[in-house]
């Protein structure tokens, strides 16, 4: 596989999972797994950069705001790649703080000492982190707290800072760098045009 198929192949990935992570936001466990999935492909996103490829070093993300005009300033470069370093620190942002939150309790093998004993009816399971909105007890109330803590809130403005980025990146490269957007979503690139009839 060529460097520009992995390219696209990663960017596929990272794409659906962290789609996937977005929507199911309130379904555990998928929410928690689909997260260790997008911090799996930043992970391995990373070996690559130290890999020395090219096109994967983390360069790319730097915004060199050198040779900027007014004139074509919509195509030059650092626009493009501000945009990525948004989509980068929030993406990471939000996956770190949500492993954190997490702290495993999703993984069935570093769980698994925990989960082996049964709960008792008097205890509280750690694992469901479901948000009942239903009921104001006071249980409920206190569960819900600690659950929107300000880790919590930093997960979640990063989660929508990263929507944000996203929408503006696919935004930008529909406007300025069509080709560049087709040839990332795997379609085709037209057929050529048959010479004019003379």
């Amino acid at each position: 596989m060529n460097v520009m198929s992995r390219v696209r192949l990663y960017h596929a990935t990272l794409a659906i999972l962290a789609i996937l992570a977005y929507l199911t936001g309130e379904i555990f466990p998928a929410h928690a797994w689909l997260g260790y999935g997008v911090a799996f492909v930043i992970a391995a996103r990373l070996a690559w950069a130290i890999g020395g490829e090219r096109q994967f070093g983390l360069t790319r993300f730097y915004p060199d705001f050198s040779g900027l005009k007014l004139k074509g300033a919509a195509t030059h470069p650092a626009i493009s790649r501000t945009l990525m370093l948004g989509i980068a620190l929030t993406l990471v942002t939000a996956t770190g703080t949500g492993i954190v939150m997490d702290g495993g309790r999703s993984l069935p093998s570093m769980s698994s000492g925990v989960a082996a004993a049964p709960a008792t009816a008097g205890e509280q399971t750690q694992t469901p982190r479901i948000r009942d909105h239903g009921d104001d007890d006071d249980d409920d109330e206190g569960e819900r707290e600690g659950d929107e803590g300000p880790l919590s809130e930093v997960h979640e403005l990063s989660a929508n800072l990263l929507l944000l980025f996203v929408g503006l990146h696919v935004a930008y490269l529909i406007l300025f760098k069509r080709p560049l957007a087709k040839f990332m979503l795997f379609l085709p690139r037209g057929a050529k045009r048959k010479p004019p009839a003379t």
